[in-house]
């Protein structure tokens, strides 16, 4: 008799297949069958009008300090998420000398906005070295499986002290020997791999931009040379796309001289050729064509922020009227902005100050549930702000008083539509991520990539 059978559930099985009406049976912790009236077992679940598939591996998290408090890593596992991947983008809670504590929070919260008072209050602290960190996450039980990436900005102020985060400063020979003996130890110990950013939006929350910004190509292949001797581990790398013939031949020659895959950012950015992503497609093609493992890592649908009351980016903050509003019994901050004296005082004050944030971002949509994005995620901004002959300033704290959230696309939105993302997303050689779990947690929402 098998340990379990799913009964009657919608299985999309992941190969392409249509969905179908299945019943699955596990035995021993595996899938033994797949098939309809399948005999009873010792327990069943009932999933008719479920929807049953294979868990997702969400590659792109940043739930380093999340997986010690949390064991079901909400919101990822509400998305069908079994497995994460942590430790992206060069920046991670291990390891760290005790000194460095409040700055690698100072990281996480700049470059991940991940509210630094939670990460003070949530981590133990009880490692130094990335193994050490390892057997903590080992003491928690958990829904979710995770995996870990070594952060390269880490393990470069974890070597060089004060020094690694001075962009002035280059690690000696030794230094370099070093990070790759620290990045060895943490493979060795089980972590996935190593995670680097070369993008000047990574910042700590004190302005300082991320540590290996301006690592030289001679640390990068030192560490890439004692992974490849260990002959283990993955790398993931963000840039700008500044040049990214200039990137991706620092990037091959990662690959070359550790002889282990690798994985790149890959999106459609405002502000540049909005078929620039398709240098990169190019040079993904071209690297495996020379027998590199290399994959871009692209996101299932745009990237935007989330404007609203309670966020970090907010068009109303600059005014003091606004960030002095206290909620009473039974009230909220939008009822509070629907109050027409509150109106006329923080837009008078936002006027008077000259900050206007929405100038900032001519293409903002203010949400509709669910979004449509074919012609928009919910009505433009601009538009709103003709239609009832207002600024686009009014229309948007018209839009946030009326409870709802402002999207402003910052990525893969650029035509406004979803063909940019189809193409990425079919590619040979990417794969989906991107979903940044855990992080940004005042701004985006796009855990739910899996979903979408």
């Amino acid at each position: 008799m098998d340990d379990l059978v799913v009964r009657g559930g919608t299985v999309a099985d992941g190969t392409g297949a249509p969905p179908r009406t299945a019943d699955i049976a596990i035995a021993g912790g595996r899938i033994r069958a797949v098939g309809d009236s399948l005999p009873r077992g010792r327990r069943e679940l009932d999933a008719d009008g479920l929807l049953v598939a294979p868990g997702w591996v969400d590659v792109h998290t940043h739930y380093d300090g999340h997986a010690l408090w949390d064991p079901l890593l909400s919101p990822s596992s509400g998305h069908g998420v079994t497995t994460v991947v942590a430790g992206n983008c060069g920046v991670g809670v291990a390891p760290v000398r005790p000194a460095d504590r409040d700055w690698t929070v100072a990281l996480m919260e700049g470059v991940e906005d991940i509210p630094g008072d939670v990460l003070r209050r949530g981590l133990p602290w009880g490692w130094e070295t990335f193994p050490q960190y390892l057997d903590s996450l080992d003491t928690v039980e958990r829904a979710v499986d995770v995996a870990t990436q070594v952060p390269h900005a880490a393990v470069r102020v974890y070597v060089m002290g004060e020094r690694g985060i001075d962009h002035e400063a280059v690690p000696t020979p030794d230094e370099i020997a070093r990070m790759g003996e620290v990045t060895a130890e943490a493979l060795s110990a089980g972590a996935l791999g190593f995670s680097t950013s070369r993008s000047v939006n990574h910042k700590s929350s004190d302005g300082r931009l991320t540590p290996t910004l301006t690592a030289t190509e001679a640390e990068l292949l030192g560490i890439a040379a004692a992974v490849g001797r260990l002959g283990t581990g993955v790398f993931e790398a963000v840039f700008d796309d500044a040049d990214v013939a200039r990137e991706f031949a620092l990037l091959r020659r990662i690959c070359q001289v550790s002889g282990r895959p690798l994985s790149v950012t890959t999106l459609q950015r405002p502000g540049q050729d909005p078929a620039a992503y398709r240098a990169i497609l190019r040079e993904l093609e071209r690297a495996n064509a020379d027998g590199l493992f290399m994959r871009g890592q692209v996101a299932a649908r745009p990237v935007g922020l989330l404007m609203s009351p309670g966020g970090r980016v907010n068009p109303l903050l600059p005014s003091a009227a606004f960030r002095d509003l206290r909620p009473g019994p039974g009230e909220d901050i939008p009822a509070l902005l629907r109050h027409p004296e509150t109106r006329a005082r923080i837009l008078a004050e936002l006027d008077a100050s000259g900050t206007d944030l929405m100038a900032r971002f001519p293409h903002a949509y203010a949400l509709e549930d669910p979004p449509r994005w074919t012609d928009g995620p919910g009505p433009a901004i601009t538009r709103l702000a003709a239609d009832q002959g207002v600024s686009r300033l009014e229309a948007a704290y018209d839009v946030l008083a009326a409870g709802r959230m402002i999207y402003v696309p910052v990525a893969n939105y650029v035509d406004e539509d979803l063909a940019a993302v189809r193409e990425m997303l079919v590619h040979p050689w990417t794969v989906p991520g991107l979903g940044d779990g855990g992080a940004h947690c005042t701004m985006i929402a796009d855990f739910d990539f899996p979903t979408f």
